[in-house]
C-alpha cells in the first residue's frame, strides 16, 4: 500500500484549518480577504469571518499569509512530487542555497523572501520567520539576489 502524497498547499491549508489560524488571502486583483479556513478542496476553500462564510476559488488567490506563527510540522521531511523541468531546477537551487529572491506577481505586487518549499502548483515564501503560501499561477517573475547554480552541486550537469 502506498502512502498518500499531500501537496504543499494541502499541507499548508490543513495546518491553518486545524489550528484555526486567522489568515489573509490576497486575490489576484489585490482584494484582501481575512478569516479562518473551515474547509477546502482542490478548487476552492471556505473562509469564515464574524460568523459569515464565503466560498473562495483558488484560481483567484495569489497568496495566503497567516496572521501569526503557524506550526507547519516538520517540513524537512516533506518532499514534493514529480519535480522536474527548469522551474523546479531554479526553485530547488534557490531553496537549497537559502537564496533571497524578489518575485513579482501578475498584479504587480512585489514579494521578497526565501523559497522554503515548493511543488507543482505553489511555494512557501519565508521572510522574518513568517511564511506565506504563493500560488504559481499568480507569479510573473522570480529574481534571486545572486546567481543560482542550477546543476547538481555533486557534479551533475545543468540541462
Amino acid at each position: 500500500m502506498t502512502a498518500k502524497t499531500t501537496s504543499l498547499q494541502d499541507h499548508f491549508l490543513n495546518s491553518a484549518r486545524r489550528s484555526k489560524t486567522p489568515l489573509t488571502a490576497f486575490l489576484l486583483k489585490g482584494v484582501k480577504l481575512q478569516g479562518v479556513i473551515t474547509w477546502f478542496d482542490p478548487f476552492s476553500l471556505l473562509l469564515r469571518r464574524e460568523g459569515r462564510t464565503q466560498l473562495v476559488y483558488k484560481h483567484s488567490i495569489s497568496t495566503i499569509m497567516p496572521g501569526g506563527a503557524m506550526d507547519l510540522g516538520d517540513l524537512s521531511a516533506w518532499e514534493g512530487q514529480g519535480q522536474k523541468g527548469l522551474q523546479d531546477a531554479f526553485l530547488s537551487a534557490a531553496e537549497r542555497d537559502g537564496e533571497a529572491v524578489t518575485m513579482f506577481l501578475v498584479n504587480g505586487v512585489m514579494l521578497q523572501g526565501q523559497v522554503a518549499r515548493h511543488d507543482q502548483f505553489s511555494l512557501l515564501l519565508e521572510r522574518d520567520a513568517q511564511v506565506q503560501l504563493v500560488y504559481k499561477h499568480a507569479i510573473s517573475t522570480i529574481e534571486p539576489e545572486h546567481p543560482l547554480q542550477l546543476s547538481d552541486p555533486a557534479g551533475g550537469e545543468a540541462k
